[in-house]
């Protein structure tokens, strides 16, 4: 229990000066939401004013931050400087798009990873090993931006296989997943080989060959068991990095998700929005993280409150 609440405890201070970074960064950037909103040229002066006084603008920065993380702590997210909707709104019609979307991509990097991984170690410099361990190589040196680009051109544009852009039906999902989910899948089947193969040839391994133990229920009761500490450790990492690519990809593919919505009112400078999506994300890597490190302690008994083993 201790452990639990110290976790959480470093991660709720990670979420407050994200909190702090967030703003400072969206406030300190050049331009205005009042060039997003208004046409300056022919906008009287004193509408503009107006504007501003109504929504704080005019408020030094401390007591704008005030305002806005107080919200946060008591569940008033303010409303958009843009389109004057609630940025509840806003994030309610956006999460379940940008939570399909990972999830998708946190199933075909695990689901398909870990099996693949497995087989690999298995069968160990056989032909199958060999193309495994290209194909996650390659998958890995190609940025997702790249990938997505390229999909785009072959699947979409010039094959028509499948859409590139918006999100009306199951068809809309597999590209952007498969481009979400790629770098975690090579990364998931390297380390699920890689601690495979260690257990493998484990004294504790031996141990149970000599006394009779069948290879089956060697290699999927012990040998798999011992090898989700590292498998784990790998998913608290990669569940940060889905949620930092999916930003990306949302964008790339058009998908009306959290990282759309993000990015659309990062440029239009709509802070309420930017500031409240911007640290909810953070927050969700933050926590996941700590939540992996839990279970990884509750899976692994040997590894201590700094994360080594003995």
């Amino acid at each position: 229990m201790k452990f639990v609440l110290t976790r959480f405890g470093y991660a709720v201070i990670v979420i407050f000066l994200a909190s702090i970074g967030t703003f400072v960064g969206l406030h300190g950037s050049p331009g205005s939401v009042i060039s997003s909103v208004f046409d300056v040229a022919t906008t009287p002066h004193s509408v503009i004013v107006a504007y501003e006084r109504r929504h704080g603008l005019l408020d030094p920065v401390w007591v704008q931050y005030w305002h806005y993380i107080s919200g946060i702590v008591t569940g008033h997210f303010g409303t958009s400087l843009v389109n004057d909707l609630p940025v509840m709104t806003i994030f309610t019609t956006s999460i379940g798009y940008t939570a399909q979307l990972a999830g998708a991509a946190f199933v075909l990097a695990f689901g398909l990873g870990i099996p693949v991984g497995v087989l690999a170690a298995i069968k160990q410099d056989s032909v199958l090993d060999r193309t495994v361990r290209s194909v996650a190589s390659l998958v890995l040196s190609v940025p997702n931006f790249v990938l997505g680009t390229v999909l785009v051109l072959i699947v979409g544009v010039h094959l028509r296989w499948l859409p590139v852009g918006g999100a009306g039906s199951f068809t809309d999902l597999i590209l952007p997943a498969v481009v979400l989910a790629a770098e975690p899948w090579s990364l998931t089947v390297r380390v699920t080989r890689t601690s495979f193969l260690e257990q493998m040839s484990a004294d504790f391994t031996r141990t149970l060959r000599a006394r009779g133990v069948s290879e089956r229920r060697i290699t999927w009761r012990h040998v798999l068991r011992n090898s989700l500490g590292s498998i784990i450790s790998l998913g608290t990492i990669q569940v940060r990095n889905l949620l930092g690519y999916t930003v990306l990809v949302e964008v790339i593919f058009r998908w009306p998700g959290l990282g759309t919505q993000l990015v659309n009112a990062v440029l239009d400078r709509d802070y309420a929005v930017a500031e409240v999506l911007s640290l909810l994300l953070a927050a969700a890597v933050v926590l996941a993280s700590a939540l992996g490190d839990v279970i990884l302690r509750l899976v692994d008994p040997r590894v201590r409150v700094t994360g080594e083993a003995p």
